[in-house]
């Protein structure tokens, strides 16, 4: 696991330690880990959200079907 240093508000803060006693975390590294997952997630959902582009679809390996015509 790798350690950094971050600055943050002391209303940051406060909410972070507030946020680790109402969920019974036990650091408030754990407090980050949960932001950054919620964060990761809610990215997820929003390139689910968009249409591919064509390149990207040309990328799928999807079966090919021949059309018929039953008029």
């Amino acid at each position: 696991m790798e350690k950094i240093t971050v600055s943050l508000p002391a209303k940051s803060l406060k909410f972070i330690e507030q946020y680790r006693k109402e969920h019974s975390l036990k650091s408030q590294a754990d407090v980050i880990e949960v932001a950054l997952a919620m964060l990761q997630e809610s990215e997820r959902e929003d390139d689910l959200g968009e249409a591919p582009e064509q390149d990207e679809l040309d990328d799928l390996d999807m079966p090919q079907y021949e059309r018929t015509d039953t008029e």
